[in-house]
């Protein structure tokens, strides 16, 4: 397994700053993809630490990260493709 790499895990921040930055004019789509994007970095994370000789308590505080992250893109990602855009449009 290699390292994640920092530019991956640079981007995601950068683009979570920008989000925050827009507030909410920031669009669905792009919030979902976002939030697609942080779930994977924190997957690749939580496998990388699996597979190394971290702890048993930091192995399984990063999957529950990248769990917690799949399930808010997974949740996003359809509300996007709706056109649902914030939570009273729902």
């Amino acid at each position: 397994m290699t390292a994640v790499p920092a530019a991956q895990v640079s981007a995601v921040l950068a683009w979570a700053a920008r989000l925050t930055a827009a507030g909410p004019q920031a669009g669905a789509a792009e919030t979902a993809a976002y939030l697609t994007a942080k779930a994977a970095v924190l997957e690749a994370i939580a496998a990388e630490r699996a597979a190394g000789s971290w702890s048993p308590e930091e192995i399984a505080d990063a999957a529950g990260a990248a769990a917690r992250a799949r399930a808010a893109a997974d949740t996003a990602a359809p509300a996007a493709a709706a056109g649902i855009t914030t939570l009273e449009d729902r």
